[in-house]
């Protein structure tokens, strides 16, 4: 339980934001558009397994670091860790990879490297012109294992695992921790630079960066258990063992106490013009307030959309076909869709509304009982008690 880790909710709470910013930054929530997470079966890449000690090391307390004297020979492996941000419409289940970052990191180095390739690589696609044939569209056509494939030959590194996020799960983190959520996305997918993709891939590296080098170490000190919660928020096929092992090999080697150990390379090469950008909340030049109209009317919009998908839902279910209602919701359920609306009431209000249709129609009972769990612990974290007690009814009911 939550309560055993902090003495009181208002220090969960702190110590919560502190954690999500690194989060943001490890699943390189940095690179996605405004756009929206699709539903995408996990593609079964072989991962090398965590060496024995690995188990040692998550068992400990997080609050102590261990020494080199500890690492083994096994530890000398090369981990590559591919993070892909990905740009869906909502209800889209074929995605464009449109930012693609690689951690890669040795528990035995003093280093980590981070690998980036702009979305608009040209790559050989057969049927495609050559205008259109880049990896970010390779994604959309060919799928992610595919595209790893791609990845790989550009890189010349074999991926370990992948996780992947979509622009839904950016909004709600950002939200969580206060930061303007506009202007750091408007930063993060910029493209209004000579170089374009080039300029804007380098600008997303240079935010993870910065995001480990200041807030790695608050991460760090969590508990191995409330690590866990929130790596369980995360897409793709890196299991927590290995995340959990690496983690603690990077704080041991103290990566994140100095700018110089974190090296940043492009492939398939870097632009001679590329300069070095940093997010400033406070530039105007990446300002885009909340009253501007275009904001606005994607506020009602997308507000307009889920509340007649729960309609249409909620007369499929009373019709009897549940089937069909699962269909129509499951993907735009699987993007978070709820988390893209800004008022919080409404916000609210949709998410609640969206489990109810969810395990209302879903035949697998112990998939319903694992969303409605999943709710009630958010729901726990954040202290909405309005909505708990409506969660708890929905199960008795259920």
């Amino acid at each position: 339980m939550l309560n055993n880790f902090f003495y009181s909710y208002n220090e969960l709470m702190h110590t919560f934001k502190k954690t999500i910013i690194y989060l943001f930054c490890l699943i390189n929530l940095s690179y996605l558009v405004i756009t929206f997470l699709p539903n995408i079966n996990k593609v079964n890449l072989p991962i090398i397994n965590p060496v024995s000690s690995a188990t040692v090391l998550a068992s400990k307390s997080s609050n102590t670091v261990m020494t080199d004297l500890e690492v083994s020979e096994e530890d000398y492996k090369e981990y590559n860790i591919l993070l892909l941000g990905l740009d869906a419409r909502k209800g889209d289940d074929r995605p464009r990879c449109d930012a693609i970052h690689i951690f890669s990191f040795s528990p035995a180095t003093d280093y980590l490297r981070i690998t980036s390739i702009p979305r608009g690589t040209r790559i050989e696609l057969a049927n495609v012109s050559t205008q259109s044939a880049y990896l970010a569209n390779n994604c959309h056509l060919n799928g992610i294992e595919n595209t790893i494939n791609k990845i790989e030959k550009i890189s010349d590194l074999e991926i370990d695992a992948y996780i992947t996020v979509g622009f839904s799960q950016v909004l709600g983190i950002l939200r969580s921790m206060n930061l303007p959520t506009s202007s750091t996305l408007q930063y993060l997918r910029n493209r209004r630079y000579g170089i374009g993709d080039y300029q804007r891939s380098h600008n997303q590296a240079n935010f993870l960066k910065d995001m480990i080098l200041s807030y790695f170490w608050q991460f760090y000190k969590l508990p191995v258990n409330f690590r866990e919660f929130i790596f369980n928020t995360i897409d793709g096929n890196l299991d927590f063992s290995t995340a959990n092992y690496l983690i603690e090999a990077f704080a041991r080697k103290k990566i994140y106490l100095s700018s110089d150990n974190i090296i940043l390379i492009s492939k398939p090469e870097r632009s001679k013009y590329v300069k070095e950008i940093h997010l400033e909340v406070e530039n105007e030049e990446f300002t885009l307030g909340q009253n501007d109209e275009e904001y606005k009317t994607y506020q009602i919009e997308m507000e307009t959309y889920l509340n007649n998908l729960i309609k249409t839902i909620e007369n499929d279910v009373i019709s009897g076909h549940k089937n069909r209602a699962y269909t129509k919701l499951k993907i735009p359920f699987n993007q978070k869709l709820w988390l893209q609306i800004d008022n919080e009431e409404v916000r609210d209000e949709i998410h609640y509304r969206l489990v109810e249709v969810y395990v209302n129609c879903v035949e697998d009972v112990e998939k319903s009982k694992y969303i409605l769990e999943e709710y009630k612990n958010e729901l726990k974290l954040f202290n909405k008690t309005k909505y708990l007690q409506k969660a708890e009814d929905l199960g008795k009911s259920g």
